[in-house]
């Protein structure tokens, strides 16, 4: 079994440099662009894949960028909530590069005011990671958010924090992981 993770295009938020936690964002012309090519990807090496399901974030970005993947592969979506992105609480919308929202982001334990810790968003995906490998024998596309693409990756791949840190999926890009053996292709 592999699963397929999926970030989401760009969005107006990502442009202007913001925090974008679980509030909603367009996403822009270009994340359009890019949910469109990666759909057409997905769909010219489907014979290779071999995707059969598709889980998405319930949050717009992510559902919009799965909609062109759905019709190319011609599979249905699943929100799944505890895809959405780790909770910024105060942090959305803000500028992302606050020293403040830097400071809290290097600490793991620290929840954000009004939001979740690193550690909460990890529970959250590990458990869901176990889910899909009980609840699964098909390959799987995961259509989700930056913050918690860097965690589900240390789900199966050891990381130190600042690896962890450094690792930065770029918009509509494909990450590939092989359940049985945990190795990242």
């Amino acid at each position: 079994m592999k699963i397929f993770i999926v970030r989401h295009g760009q969005t107006e938020w990502n442009k202007m440099h913001k925090v974008c936690g679980i509030a909603e964002a367009d996403l822009s012309d270009e994340g359009r662009k890019q949910a469109v090519e990666l759909a057409i990807r997905l769909k010219s090496e489907q014979e290779k894949n071999k995707i059969e399901v598709i889980l998405v974030s319930p949050l717009r970005r992510a559902r919009d960028t799965a909609e062109p993947i759905e019709k190319a592969l011609g599979l249905k979506a699943e929100v799944v909530e505890d895809l959405h992105e780790m909770d910024f609480g105060t942090f959305d919308g803000k500028d992302l590069y606050d020293p403040e929202f830097r400071s809290l982001k290097d600490e793991p334990f620290m929840r954000f005011p009004g939001g979740e810790s690193v550690v909460d968003a990890a529970r959250r995906a590990y458990n869901l990671m176990d889910r899909i490998r009980s609840e699964y024998s098909q390959n799987v596309l995961l259509v989700c958010h930056a913050s918690l693409i860097r965690i589900i990756d240390t789900y199966f791949n050891s990381r130190t924090f600042s690896e962890y840190r450094e690792f930065s999926p770029s918009n509509c890009s494909l990450l590939e992981y092989e359940v049985d053996s945990f190795v990242s292709n």
